[in-house]
């Protein structure tokens, strides 16, 4: 491992270093290419060398959790002093292509049967303004557990609420890629519908996204392993869904995915096989959008986790040879 050093003149110009993509991002519908992404946690440490590093190294997406309740819980004012806040403004501010996922709405955001559609539509809005490169924005990841969407998980509702969200950005005239289903394969309340049932319920009420987006937890085994609920190709048992709902050109997002945890304390060559060889197996699939390893930075408390920058801005193996994997994309 090794420490990231950013050169002083890299941080006086940053700035204005990295201008608007005005292509295709990859990942997106209308690009041909497979996006790397890595998912930035707004409340670790090493924030900001992880998005300087993420614009020096061209990383296709960075995703943010924007946990509502925390980063905007008073609906007339936004803080941008949150850790949210800052975050979100430095990525844009660098022209990190970004992918924010909504959760956890205030009280005055929510209904009895789940989030509220219309404040959910206009929260979207009001983002993309503030933050112009939010392209993307995942909505209520879990959405198929009690946990994620506040409620009863109910496909019905919330291909009501993509529709309505759906239809505000194209009365605004806002382009936000919106990544569908917010799936799990974790379930544990007896609520929680599985990722597969949630999704053939979003086809049944008449959604058709564009992208299906699903985190896959507790990953256990080789990449290469026979699909599973626990298997990292589980992802193939959600497009088995897609196309017996003739969605075949809808792509798939996995917005998390993580080591095994038999894997979180072995040598970092052996992790960064294991992650090299995980998304080489998403890309080489011609209906992959893009894909996200959940720990970049690493968090401030809790136990250690295989993370790429860890609490002292030591760097994993991984992130080099990430960079050339982006490079040769």
């Amino acid at each position: 491992m090794k420490k990231i050093f950013l050169l002083t003149c890299v941080l006086l110009v940053a700035w204005g270093a990295f201008p608007q993509k005005a292509w295709a991002a990859r990942g997106t519908p209308e690009s041909p290419h497979f996006g790397y992404g890595l998912r930035v946690d707004v409340n670790g440490a090493q924030i900001e060398e992880s998005l300087f590093l993420a614009a020096q190294m061209g990383l296709d997406w960075v995703a943010l959790d924007f946990d509502w309740n925390a980063a905007w819980p008073d609906p007339s004012r936004w803080d941008s002093s949150t850790p949210f806040g800052r975050a979100a403004r430095l990525a844009d501010n660098l022209g990190l292509t970004l992918v924010f996922s909504i959760s956890n709405p205030p009280a005055w955001a929510m209904t009895p049967a789940g989030p509220h559609p219309e404040l959910t539509a206009a929260l979207l809005c009001d983002l993309k303004q503030l933050f112009p490169n939010l392209q993307a924005v995942e909505l209520y990841p879990r959405a198929n557990t009690l946990a994620g969407w506040g409620a009863q998980p109910d496909p019905v509702r919330y291909a009501a609420l993509l529709q309505v969200a759906q239809e505000r950005l194209e009365r605004k005239q806002l382009a936000i890629l919106l990544l569908a289903g917010g799936l799990t394969n974790r379930t544990s309340a007896l609520e929680d519908q599985p990722d597969t049932v949630f999704l053939q319920g979003l086809y049944a009420a008449g959604a058709t996204p564009q992208v299906v987006s699903l985190r896959i937890e507790q990953i256990s085994g080789s990449p290469l392993d026979e699909p599973e609920a626990s298997s990292l190709r589980h992802f193939e048992q959600i497009r088995a869904v897609m196309n017996a709902n003739h969605q075949e050109k809808s792509l798939i997002w996995v917005t998390g995915f993580d080591l095994p945890a038999e894997l979180v304390t072995a040598d970092v060559q052996i992790q960064s096989d294991w992650l090299a060889q995980a998304y080489g197996l998403m890309r080489s699939r011609l209906y992959f959008g893009a894909s996200f390893y959940v720990c970049y930075n690493a968090s401030t408390t809790g136990p250690v986790r295989a993370c790429l920058l860890d609490r002292d801005g030591l760097s994993h193996p991984f992130l080099t040879r990430l960079g050339f994997l982006i490079g040769g994309n």
